[in-house]
């Protein structure tokens, strides 16, 4: 497809360069700065709010840092000079008419300046995920919060075009879209420590992961998407294993690939069943250590097997769905106190026994 302007000159890749390690001196010596700045408010504020839970920390720490990979990856050099052809451009493919034309929109203001937002995402990532990581305890966690549910906004609609939501999306492939997980989160941390101190954090959870795969069984049944006949659902995992990246990871895509090209009904029919299972687990028995375990296992294993880890090939710009749901798994577990995550528990008591 045509859009209208050429590809960025190979130079693009070192004008990003440039100014990425410019910039990055400047946030190290402002990061130290604020980093003491940071440790001595945390300090002078122990004994004036309310403490958190173990698990708001877990979670915080745990999206920044997805965050900050996700900056990291968007300063891969093929960001600058094929983001537009090798990411954006493919998501047109039948979408509604405003979701393309919020997509074209999008390409045609990347492409006015490559270079430039390209850095301005890459640092705009960092920044997010820095604030998150490290702001424990002053406003600067919030700022990141706040800057994620608008970052995100942005990422979510003209980046994802709304995580595939319109063009039978599948789990398999990240849908609704990792960016969309991160700002669920980023609004249930902007919440009190009150809030996470009564059992409705837990509860936010269990309705996030019961709305979770009933969506994901919802899109996988619907007979528009195509899943249930042909090769669509096996040329997609087929695609995935054909990225770059060692034969450990996508020598089981590819015969995973296989198998459903034999049976495209049969194991799509598997697949819905198994959401729809977890769904219905999360409504009945949200506190059972076997739900918790199913869904750890099943998220894993589509993560693998669908979304290829999200990172592989030189353009993943992000871990996706998958490993934000093991997040907020092992979140759930610590407010609900499941013995499956009692390892965890003993590990922050002894950093607590240490810190003292």
């Amino acid at each position: 497809m045509n859009m209208g302007s050429p590809l960025p000159p190979a130079f693009a890749e070192a004008d990003f360069y440039h100014t990425f390690f410019a910039i990055l001196l400047i946030v190290l010596a402002g990061g130290i700065v604020l980093g003491v700045r940071a440790r001595r408010a945390r300090t002078e504020s122990l004994d004036e709010s309310p403490a958190y839970p173990h698990a708001y920390e877990w979670l915080a720490r745990a999206v920044g840092a997805l965050w900050l990979l996700d900056g990291l990856l968007q300063a891969q050099p093929l960001m600058t000079t094929r983001f537009i052809g090798g990411f954006l451009a493919p998501m047109l493919q039948g979408q509604p008419a405003l979701v393309e034309a919020l997509m074209n929109f999008s390409i045609r203001f990347w492409g006015i300046n490559p270079v430039i937002w390209n850095e301005f995402a890459t640092w705009m990532q960092i920044g997010i995920g820095l604030a998150m990581l490290f702001g424990a305890g002053t406003v600067w966690r919030r700022v990141g919060l706040w800057a994620s549910l608008g970052w995100g906004l942005v990422v979510w609609t003209g980046g994802e075009a709304f995580g595939s939501l319109f063009v039978g999306g599948t789990w398999l492939a990240g849908t609704p879209g990792s960016v969309l997980l991160y700002m669920l989160a980023a609004v249930l941390l902007l919440a009190p420590a009150s809030y996470w101190n009564s059992p409705r954090a837990a509860k936010a959870l269990r309705a996030a992961m019961f709305s979770l795969w009933a969506l994901a069984a919802f899109l996988q049944a619907w007979p528009a998407s195509g899943w249930w006949h042909g090769q669509t659902l096996s040329a997609y995992v087929t695609s995935m294993g054909a990225m770059p990246q060692p034969a450990v990871f996508s020598a089981p895509l590819l015969a995973w690939a296989k198998l459903l090209s034999q049976q495209p009904g049969l194991w799509n029919g598997i697949l819905v069943a198994v959401f729809v299972a977890l769904a219905v687990l999360w409504a009945v028995k949200p506190r059972s250590t076997w739900t918790w375990w199913l869904t750890a296992i099943v998220t894993f294993a589509t993560w693998w097997l669908g979304q290829d880890f999200g990172v592989l090939g030189g353009m993943g710009t992000d871990p996706n769905s998958g490993v934000v749901v093991l997040v907020g798994l092992t979140a759930y577990a610590q407010l609900a106190d499941l013995p499956v995550m009692g390892w965890l528990s003993r590990r922050h008591a002894v950093m607590e026994h240490s810190a003292l």
